[in-house]
């Protein structure tokens, strides 16, 4: 099953419709609140998740696919549940990339005017380690991206992911080219180590 979390100021509806198009697939789209705090956004996205992954068969893999912001929620479900996932230019500092936009905002697809605070900026605390190794990646970052340094997740993610660097902008207009790693994921078979993973916590 594929799932895409959106980025920030949108409602991920023009990327969730890109990416059907790309994988003829269905791609069920998840929103979080951007006025709201962490906990209460990655709490609402784990319970759709884990209620998405009883509708699945047996076969087929969870993929979490998350542009930016979106991507770092993404990267902490995935860590938390162990699912596999694609990230399109992720934030990888949150409280670094919220400064930038401290202060009212409008989200772009809704219109709604926001204030992001201080206190919805600290809010952004995740205890795990966002690059644990045994987690299945495809990271795509773009060097003409001018909202992010593509080169801090290139050496964040090092290692741990398969990462791709484009000549894309920030926000991706086509997945075609894409699409064929993203769909090898929802079958593969790969062993994740319990044991492995706890060690590394």
């Amino acid at each position: 099953m594929y799932v895409y979390i959106h980025g920030l100021n949108s409602d991920g509806r023009r990327s969730a419709a890109l990416l059907e198009k790309s994988l003829k697939e269905k791609v069920v789209r998840l929103e979080w609140q951007c006025d709201r705090p962490f906990d209460e956004n990655i709490a609402y996205l784990l319970h759709e998740t884990e209620d998405l992954e009883k509708q699945m068969d047996d076969l087929e893999n969870m993929v979490i696919i998350g542009s930016s912001m979106g991507g770092y929620y993404a990267a902490v479900i995935a860590v938390l549940k162990c699912y596999y996932c694609v990230l399109f230019n992720p934030v990888i500092n949150p409280k670094k990339t919220l400064l930038q936009f401290k202060g009212l905002n409008r989200n772009f697809a809704t219109g709604q005017i926001y204030e992001l605070t201080d206190e919805l900026i600290n809010s952004y605390r995740f205890s795990g380690k966002l690059n644990k190794h045994g987690i299945p990646r495809y990271v795509v970052l773009g060097r003409n991206d001018t909202v992010l340094d593509y080169r801090e997740a290139e050496e964040f993610y090092r290692g741990c992911s398969i990462t791709e660097i484009t000549d894309e902008e920030h926000q991706i207009k086509d997945y075609e080219p894409y699409a064929k790693e993203i769909s090898t994921m929802k079958y593969a078979v790969c062993y994740i180590d319990p044991d492995e993973l706890e060690s590394q916590n």
